[in-house]
């Protein structure tokens, strides 16, 4: 493996942690635009909208951010190494597919470990509608964490191609 290899793998597995990152916040985007919809009031109006606006264009730009990472990997590998990268060898413990699969259990372990005491914290307090919106919204971290770590193989496979 060269060292171009590893910057190579270095760059798709941020891409893919700011796409399991930017996903996993998609629920708590989807609970905040249903629940804060239909309740704007005219004093508050204004900020909630703006809010609203913050935090689309924020899970677009990382999405975007995330795409351009997985997708166009070699182009950025070719801009930051330079002709010495791509001769030199590099000996590493395993190959691609398995440096994927590591990460990915590590992006969802991660995911999993920092929503589940939010999860346990707003089961213990769960009196409110805005309390079981924030409840599907762990939920739903858990479960893409639960995804990517089930599925690390088929999707370390696919990223190895």
């Amino acid at each position: 493996m060269k060292k171009f290899d590893v910057y190579e793998i270095t760059i798709k597995i941020l891409g893919i942690y700011l796409l399991v990152a930017d996903i996993s916040k998609l629920p708590g985007l989807l609970t905040f635009i249903r629940g804060h919809g239909s309740e704007m009031n005219a004093d508050q109006g204004i900020e909630q909208v703006n809010l609203l606006w913050i935090n689309v264009l924020s899970f677009g730009l990382l999405l975007i951010l995330a795409v351009f990472l997985i997708t166009k990997t070699k182009f950025i590998t070719r801009l930051i190494t330079n002709v010495s990268d791509q001769q030199e060898n590099v000996k590493l413990f395993a190959d691609r597919k398995v440096i994927y699969e590591i990460a990915l259990v590590i992006i969802g372990g991660l995911l999993i470990v920092n929503s589940l005491p939010d999860l346990v914290y707003r089961l213990y307090n769960l009196s409110t509608v805005g309390d079981q919106r924030d409840v599907v919204s762990s939920c739903a971290r858990i479960f893409i964490g639960i995804i990517t770590v089930a599925y690390g193989k088929r999707i370390a496979a696919y990223f190895a191609k």
